[in-house]
């Protein structure tokens, strides 16, 4: 054979070659366009079998909201749901690209937003088909131009604690007193308090603060009935009522620890000296947020007492109950 005869040989096998190729890609895509116009069918039907037999059996579906479907039968329990929702996604003006094995479907979607109120997105489906059928499923639906959920600073600060204060006897009165006490020798607590994330309901009930104010007037005899608590559901802020500085003695109008005689004082129906429960580390900085009327403290048994601590005492003239050690 001469050069030029086989030379003419090669080029025709070259050109049926590329014939076969051509008509094979043509089959290929006008296989995968059948594929995607019964998908697309399945959904202008609601028809959530339709759409789920051109799904491979091991599909992966990525939704727009990162969720992953994987397998025909989440798919379908996926879709079903979808439908039956009157708030469901809905599709307009669809666009399909196919590239060989791959299908790219530009199209609209409008979501119902909170509040009532809609948003159409933009979305971008990507598809990879396998042996005929859609073997995954990407989801992608651009959030521009959607109205945002309204978020303010108030709603993205911490909400804090609040505690409801209830008082209906006069030993709630001292127990709210005693709270106010802690916060001031607290330093964190009180910080918490001044930046809202420690609160207090503190509404005043008449009913609550006439019965301390009577049980404060009038002490209670042992034998008697306990007196009259707020009704059920009530918060007061009787203290303020109840425990009058100028009805006890002087130290009280002087705003200093009360000096009643004996073990309790009646009035405020608390004891006569309030002596702070010192814990932790205690040091100089500690001590000083104790008030001024503080002239003794009791030691946790934990506690741990520094030298600074010692000499801030010993400067205060504050002394520590008999039993406890520094």
């Amino acid at each position: 054979m001469s050069a030029d005869a086989l030379r003419e040989q090669i080029r025709a096998q070259v050109r049926t070659a590329l014939v076969a190729k051509a008509t094979g890609a043509d089959s290929s895509v006008a296989s995968v366009s059948a594929l995607m116009q019964r998908f697309e069918a399945g959904y202008a039907a609601a028809n959530a079998e339709a759409i789920v037999a051109c799904f491979a059996p091991d599909v992966v579906w990525a939704l727009p909201d990162s969720r992953v479907l994987n397998g025909r039968a989440a798919c379908l329990a996926f879709l079903k749901e979808r439908f039956a929702s009157p708030t469901g996604p809905k599709f307009s003006d669809s666009h399909m690209s196919v590239l060989g094995q791959t299908v790219v479907q530009n199209y609209k979607v409008s979501v119902a937003m909170p509040g009532g109120q809609s948003a159409t997105l933009d979305g971008t489906d990507v598809y990879q088909i396998r042996d005929g059928l859609i073997a995954r499923k990407d989801a992608y639906w651009k959030q521009i131009g959607a109205p945002k959920q309204a978020t303010t600073a108030q709603a993205a600060a911490p909400q804090g604690v609040v505690v409801p204060l209830r008082v209906g006897t006069a030993a709630h009165a001292a127990a709210l007193t005693d709270l106010f006490k802690r916060l001031a020798a607290s330093p964190a607590l009180l910080q918490a308090a001044q930046s809202g994330l420690l609160r207090f309901d503190m509404r005043v009930d008449e009913a609550a603060v006439k019965a301390v104010a009577a049980g404060a007037a009038t002490p209670t005899p042992a034998t008697a009935a306990p007196p009259p608590t707020a009704p059920a559901g009530t918060t007061a802020m009787a203290a303020t009522t109840a425990i009058d500085p100028a009805a006890c003695c002087s130290s009280c109008k002087a705003g200093k620890a009360c000096d009643c005689k004996g073990d309790t004082c009646e009035l405020h129906d608390h004891p006569a000296e309030d002596v702070p429960e010192l814990k932790g580390v205690i040091g100089e900085k500690l001590l000083k947020t104790l008030p001024p009327s503080v002239k003794n403290v009791r030691l946790h048994p934990k506690a741990v007492m520094t030298p600074l601590g010692k000499e801030a005492l010993r400067k205060r003239g504050i002394t520590i109950d008999r039993g406890s050690k520094p």
